[in-house]
């Protein structure tokens, strides 16, 4: 199959998970609390904990993948995630919430890493980081659309739309196993080149980098949950400025995110990219305080406008460094557990940013954002040094990075 074949395929699949995606964080909230009539607090409880089990299966799922093949893996996952979502339809009680919860949420955080570890086995090395940013830009445009649908459904606000849109969900879902099962097969890494299954997590420098960074995760959770609750709270801004803000970041990423994770196909320039995710973010977060001080409604949306601006530039950096240093700093045939490690470390911020953001918000009003500026400027200012030392240790024991056997 022609490379170009390949990518299209790739691509497809996961516009079409985006789809679903978009279509189902847009109504479970409601959905599990309108139609199936749990109270808010034991839905929180349900799927955070859900959450919190699943995310323990991302790392055994990166090893399986390099032991049986990221393709069938991936395959396997997206038929969970259908599964899972099917499973809403049921959910009476807490332990079927959690039990839901918890395969579609580890599915989902696996199937990241996974999907990752195929591009790097289906394309050549100068085509990677490409490969990954066009299919972030596919995923938004297709998520944007899924929550279009979402919205009307929470428009009707009836039982049966509800339910519609779950199957439809898991159907995206299953539909994009089924393309990706047309991609060439990627074979299971031969027995005698296969690492031992803590080989990524003993590998301490590589570690270093990935929990250094992953902090930068906070601002998906600085966008859809801080900004929008401080909008309402604490500024004069316009209640949908937190709307325009996703607008301009999709839109962001969908034009911008190839050309910025094209420049750090290099380590230095990853490495930089680094830098200036957190820079750019922690700006952003000392622009939303100051969107507090304010009185006109006009000058208090300028100021949150040139926040999300940084946000995004932020966020998109963010995303090009990650990629840039783990697949310059993984080890060749362990790719899915390496990758495992960096879904692992995204997934854990992620899970708790909602309540760190909020928490910080309730507790220090402006203060809160000035942590949070801390929060992800300070630790990528060692991340020179740490890449530096990840680079020492592969030369001095003859570590084959998946950049240098190619």
């Amino acid at each position: 199959m022609r490379q170009r074949a390949i990518t299209a395929r790739l691509l497809t699949a996961h516009g079409i998970t985006g789809l679903g995606d978009g279509l189902w964080f847009t109504v479970w909230a409601v959905y599990l609390t309108r139609i199936r009539g749990f109270p808010a607090a034991e839905m929180g409880v349900g799927m955070g904990l859900g959450s919190g089990i699943g995310l323990l299966a991302v790392l055994p799922m990166g090893v399986l993948a390099d032991r049986a093949g990221p393709r069938i893996l991936l395959v396997a996952l997206s038929a969970a995630r259908a599964t899972a979502v099917v499973g809403f339809v049921w959910v009476d009680s807490l332990w079927s919430l959690i039990l839901a919860s918890a395969v579609s949420a580890g599915a989902q955080s696996a199937a990241g890493g996974v999907r990752v570890t195929l591009v790097c086995k289906l394309t050549a090395q100068e085509s990677r980081l490409r490969v990954l940013a066009q299919s972030r830009v596919v995923q938004h445009i297709s998520y944007a659309l899924g929550g279009l649908a979402g919205g009307a459904v929470l428009t009707v606000g009836t039982a049966t739309p509800f339910f519609a849109a779950l199957l439809v969900t898991a159907a995206a879902y299953l539909a994009a196993a089924g393309l990706t099962s047309r991609v060439p097969h990627v074979p299971p890494v031969p027995q005698a080149r296969q690492h031992v299954a803590t080989r990524a997590v003993r590998d301490w420098p590589f570690l270093a980098v990935m929990l250094a960074t992953a902090p930068l995760t906070l601002c998906w959770a600085m966008l859809s949950t801080g900004l929008p609750v401080w909008v309402f709270q604490a500024t004069a801004a316009p209640p949908w400025t937190s709307a325009f803000a996703v607008v301009v970041s999709s839109l962001a990423i969908a034009l911008l995110q190839v050309r910025f994770t094209e420049g750090a196909k290099r380590v230095v320039n990853a490495v930089r990219a680094a830098r200036w995710a957190g820079i750019f973010l922690a700006l952003a977060c000392l622009l939303y305080a100051t969107g507090a001080w304010p009185r006109s409604t006009l000058l208090a949306f300028a100021v949150l406008a040139a926040g999300v601006v940084a946000m995004f530039v932020g966020e998109l950096f963010f995303v090009s460094c990650r990629w840039g240093l783990s697949l310059r700093l993984m080890a060749r045939d362990a790719e899915g557990q390496y990758q495992g490690v960096v879904a692992t470390t995204e997934s854990a911020v992620s899970a708790v940013g909602p309540a760190v953001v909020t928490g910080l918000l309730a507790g220090a009003g402006a203060g809160g954002w000035l942590i949070l500026a801390g929060i992800v400027l300070v630790p990528v200012l060692p991340v020179p040094a740490l890449v530096r030392r990840a680079l020492r240790t592969r030369q001095r024991a003859g570590f084959a990075s998946v950049a240098e056997s190619e």
